[in-house]
């Protein structure tokens, strides 16, 4: 029996089998602990991607990172695949025209770990290009006394600048980027070079530069100086001088410039007198983007064509007060009816309907309005500034400083346009 035993070869395959067994179920589980990975490696991507694209809309954001953390763990399911993410980045090259990303998880193992392998980690990346269409861009900003009475210019100056520093990222001169600046009060101050825009006789002493508006309704349109019809008038000598009307003139406006310093030379130098016509900074606003103003702010191709190819138009226009009636004004004084009425109750009612007018014109022609009501005015003119916008998303009523740079921030993000790019 042990002899015959000895010599049998029955069952000899079998720890073959059972070797083969072994390695089989783990390539098995290798496969699968694999194809996890995989799995969570492009869930990963995704929200790598979606994290690019929402921090890239949002590059006025001080730290990358976390913004990037937040919003992957917004679009990765915690404990998908029993996965943990680890670690994301993000970073901005020196123009913050383009952003990298990276992120890390870790995935627990269900089979490999029988050999010691207790978790694999996953590695993502993926890039996001700041790509900016062309862009026309006036700020319309208030430069009223009231500014001055809350203190609130220097804050104005730095939210427009935030601004800038969006648009231009670290250039000092943009690409297809343009930007003007249309200060306001109760006129707008179009420079003492400009005589050419004008008829009649010019003060022969301090003027300063502020136009008076056109007789309604060429105050309300974007027609150029073409013809004495068109052209604006001088200010009163005698009134101008007595009523303070040169002294209150804002700073001069600045056409559209690619050059970054000259909008933000400008932009500091404003200072704060008068009362608030919103509606013709609104016009000037339009006029400088209008191309029916070529060639009159100093540059023969500025502005362009409405509709040029990947080139867009848009006007921020900010107020802090309500539509003001009071001395003598760009549209003269009270008594002269140049708002139709002389009741000094209902002239603000007037302006309030031209603004109205200039805003469906400019919306008309497809320039983008966003509009800032800060520091609280009436429910009335908060109203006319959210009608004003091209949509309520494009309102902003901001209360307090701190909402008016953080309103200019999100305009600025607002404007640029991203794809993925790896």
């Amino acid at each position: 029996m042990l002899s015959r035993f000895s010599r049998s070869e029955k069952g000899a395959v079998a720890p073959l089998i059972a070797i083969v067994m072994l390695v089989l179920i783990g390539c098995m589980g290798f496969a699968i602990d694999v194809g996890r990975s995989v799995l969570v490696r492009a869930r990963l991507v995704d929200a790598l991607d979606s994290a690019g694209l929402a921090v890239g809309a949002r590059l006025s954001t001080t730290d990358y990172s976390a913004d990037a953390r937040k919003f992957v763990n917004a679009n990765f399911r915690d404990g998908y695949a029993g996965a943990t993410v680890t670690k994301v980045t993000a970073t901005a090259n020196s123009t913050k025209s383009v952003i990298s990303l990276s992120a890390t998880a870790t995935v627990p193992t269900i089979f490999m770990k029988l050999f010691g392998q207790k978790s694999v980690t996953v590695n993502a990346t993926s890039e996001v290009t700041r790509s900016s269409s062309g862009l026309e861009l006036v700020m319309v900003l208030d430069n009223t006394i009231s500014m001055d009475m809350s203190g609130s210019m220097p804050s104005l100056r730095r939210s427009a600048n935030d601004l800038l520093d969006i648009l231009f990222g670290g250039e000092s001169v943009g690409t297809n980027l343009y930007v003007g600046l249309v200060p306001f009060s109760q006129a707008v101050n179009v420079g003492t070079s400009r005589n050419s825009w004008f008829t009649g006789t010019k003060p022969f002493f301090g003027w300063t530069g502020c136009a008076m508006a056109r007789n309604a309704p060429l105050d309300q349109t974007d027609d150029p100086p073409a013809t004495n019809a068109t052209k604006f008038s001088y200010p009163d000598f005698l009134k101008a001088l007595t009523t303070g009307f040169n002294s209150s003139c804002p700073k001069e406006v600045t056409p559209l410039t690619n050059v970054k310093s000259t909008v933000t030379s400008a932009v500091n130098a404003m200072t704060a007198s008068g009362y608030t016509h919103i509606n013709l900074g609104a016009v000037w606003g339009w006029r400088m983007l209008s191309p029916r103003w070529r060639g009159y702010w100093g540059s023969s191709s500025l502005p362009l064509d409405y509709g040029t190819k990947n080139m867009s138009k848009a006007a921020v226009i900010m107020t802090d007060g309500d539509n003001t009636v009071t001395n003598y004004s760009a549209y003269g004084e009270l008594p002269e009816k140049k708002l139709g009425t002389d009741n000094a109750n209902l002239a603000p009612l007037e302006l309030n309907k031209r603004l109205t007018a200039v805003c469906s014109s400019m919306k008309s022609a497809g320039i983008i309005i966003y509009t800032v009501a800060f520091d609280n005015p009436d429910a009335a003119t908060k109203s006319l500034m959210q009608n004003c916008a091209t949509s309520a998303a494009y309102y902003f009523d901001a209360g307090n400083q701190a909402a008016l740079n953080t309103a200019f921030r999100t305009i600025g993000d607002s404007l640029s346009n991203l794809r993925v790019s790896k």
